[in-house]
């Protein structure tokens, strides 16, 4: 994969290869963290994630993992909340 840079008039939705990693990514997430939220709550949080890094992004190839990485922080705060409650 190489890098190229975004387009200034970005489409409004991501890349078929983009949307296959975050769906990929969803389903990884989900499997990983399936009694802390539900799925429906994961994928928006992921593709929420994806859409404020797209935002200000320079280069687009990495965005579907870096929204994974966020989202999965995110899940683990959030079960380390339930297991202190």
């Amino acid at each position: 994969m190489t890098e190229t840079p975004v387009p200034a008039d970005r489409p409004a939705e991501p890349s078929l290869d983009q949307r296959h990693a975050l769906h990929t990514a969803a389903a990884r997430l989900e499997k990983e963290f399936g009694g802390v939220a539900p799925d429906a709550a994961i994928e928006q949080f992921l593709q929420t994630a994806y859409d404020r890094m797209a935002d200000r992004a320079t280069f687009d190839n990495f965005l579907p993992l870096l929204a994974e990485r966020y989202t999965r922080e995110w899940l683990q705060a959030l079960a380390e909340a339930e297991t202190s409650a």
